[in-house]
């Protein structure tokens, strides 16, 4: 399959996944410390696997776990769930499409303001809104989407990094970072970072900001397991990477 057809699978899967969410009660339960996980996550996973279950394809998810093959699919089927079983309109369905463990599709959906973030190797970031949008302006400093430090962080130096970027930078604390890289590939923010993330985190959002003109960088390693990553616009990118590198080196 071609990155165009991986993405218009994976934009279906997410776009009848969202809509399986109006249907679904929400029950919770923890997961380890922080973390909690619905019974909506796990319907839209089982959902989504069998969506993009074509053959030689694969998925690693954040609730059911990992399988290896040619085309494998990162999938989060609702990122920022302690957001969301609060019924704060912050967390987003998360696909990502790799072959040879290249990522080359991404598509991420916003189910509370219907917008859908898209993109793959060939296929230009797009954004398709049913709400207001608001071309975005000049901010006098960069605006920074970062969860940094997390509860329980492992990671010495954090409190440290947010003080001094508070001092060069708009930050923004919205606990969902599939839906972060969307917004910084759409230019409503200059950078996101973050530590203690996982491959579905990420995935689909790399892809978007890339095909933006983004860049994205791993922190920490080189690879999708890496334990952070910082990506966006600008001298501020450089920057967090900086910083981030120290922290977790």
């Amino acid at each position: 399959m071609t990155p165009e057809e991986l993405l218009a699978l994976a934009t279906r899967a997410c776009v009848d996944g969202a809509k399986l969410l109006h249907e679904l009660p929400v029950d919770v339960a923890a997961k380890g410390s922080f973390d909690q996980v619905s019974s909506a996550d796990l319907a839209v996973e089982a959902f989504l696997r069998r969506a993009l279950d074509v053959p030689g394809s694969a998925v690693v998810g954040e609730e059911l776990g990992a399988e290896r093959a040619r085309i494998t699919w990162y999938v989060d089927p609702i990122d920022g769930t302690r957001n969301f079983v609060r019924g704060l309109p912050l967390a987003c369905l998360s696909v990502a499409a790799a072959v040879d463990g290249e990522l080359v599709a991404g598509c991420v959906l916003d189910p509370f303001r219907d917008e859908l973030f898209t993109a793959a190797q060939g296929v230009p970031f797009t954004v398709r809104s049913a709400g207001l949008v608001i071309p975005p302006g000049p901010s006098p400093r960069p605006v920074v989407l970062t969860d940094v430090p997390l509860p329980g962080s492992p990671y010495e130096g954090e409190i440290e990094l947010l003080t001094d970027l508070l001092a060069v930078a708009d930050v923004r604390r919205v606990y969902v970072t599939a839906l972060s890289l969307a917004w910084v590939a759409a230019g409503r923010a200059d950078a996101a970072a973050n530590l203690g993330i996982h491959p579905w985190d990420v995935a689909a959002g790399a892809v978007l900001v890339r095909e933006a003109g983004g860049v994205f960088h791993h922190v920490g390693g080189d690879a999708l397991g890496a334990p952070g990553f910082v990506a966006g616009r600008g001298e501020i990118v450089d920057w967090l990477r900086h910083r981030l590198e120290g922290i977790v080196s």
